[in-house]
């Protein structure tokens, strides 16, 4: 860093200890001697000048961040055509920038964007990624970041695919885990075999998982490799809450199986339309809604 002057390089070393934090011009200011707005704005034009200080802006206000020397030092080994392709795909962040955006603002050849992106690749500054949203789009974002979850999907898409062999696999395994923790077990004889009957549960029994202890068992089981998070597991519960395969219990902080009985005799009002007809209250012989005229019961006596 022999380039910038002993201000220069005093105020860079101090800011750079957190190169990811955005600094204002008034908290720049502070490392200046004497806070002298001049001596501020010869600074930031040298930082800027030699690639040290980015330009930002956060809402109506210009903010700066730091770059780190390997930064600098990278892109300065680049053609001019490489380093401009470089920024705009540094400015994409995690989001990623398609490659007709790129050739919109970089206004470059095709043939001489893609040498661009051929050599930045080849040299692991940029990589490409798929996006769920756009798949067919070609992305590229700086090698050494992690997409966004709205570009990758988040751990239920493999290569922008949805996984459902992943989910279902889940999916059974969180229901059997909950369903472990929501029924007696059988009492056991003498022997340790199961011996039919069933050990009841403690009046106001609370054993029922929650949400941390589904995760964490998820966690420790080595289902998988991919880290879940709480949001993540929520989303499975919720599909099995809709599949009618678990309900939450403990004023909806835990949640319970839902015990299927095999073979249950159908009770014919609720099998019935008249059961669950959700306009049952305007029902009659001479009302708007009548045995006579009743859509359910079309339907139903169809499937019967």
């Amino acid at each position: 860093m022999a380039d910038l002057q002993a201000l220069a390089r005093s105020v860079y070393d101090t800011c750079i200890s957190n190169p990811n934090k955005l600094y204002t011009s008034s908290e720049i200011l502070a490392y200046i001697p004497r806070r002298d707005a001049q001596v501020l704005l010869d600074t930031i034009n040298e930082l800027l000048g030699l690639g040290y200080l980015k330009t930002l802006k956060q809402g109506d206000a210009f903010v700066y961040r730091f770059v780190t020397k390997d930064a600098v030092d990278r892109t300065r080994t680049l053609t001019s055509d490489e380093a401009m392709v470089y920024q705009h795909i540094e400015s994409s962040a995690r989001e990623g920038i398609w490659t007709k955006t790129l050739k919109t603002r970089t206004n470059l050849h095709p043939t001489v964007l893609q040498r661009c992106l051929k050599t930045l690749e080849q040299q692991r500054y940029i990589k490409s990624i798929k996006s769920v949203k756009f798949p067919t789009r070609k992305i590229y974002m700086l090698a050494d970041l992690t997409p966004t979850i709205e570009v990758t999907g988040g751990p239920w898409f493999t290569d922008a695919e949805l996984d459902a062999d992943f989910i279902n696999a889940l999916l059974v395994a969180v229901e059997r885990f909950v369903a472990s923790r929501s029924f007696p077990k059988q009492r056991p004889n003498a022997s340790g075999a199961a011996a039919g009957g069933l050990i009841p549960f403690e009046a106001g029994y609370t054993g029922y998982p929650t949400l941390s202890d589904i995760t964490q068992w998820v966690k420790n089981s080595n289902l998988t490799e991919v880290d879940l998070s709480e949001v993540d597991i929520r989303a499975l519960l919720d599909v099995l809450i809709y599949d009618g395969k678990l309900e939450k219990v403990i004023g909806g902080t835990a949640y319970k199986a839902v015990k299927k009985v095999e073979g249950a005799a159908k009770q014919g009002f609720t099998e019935a339309p008249c059961g669950r007809c959700p306009v049952f209250d305007l029902c009659s012989d001479d009302g708007p809604v009548n045995a006579g005229n009743c859509v359910y019961f079309e339907k139903w006596l169809a499937e019967i």
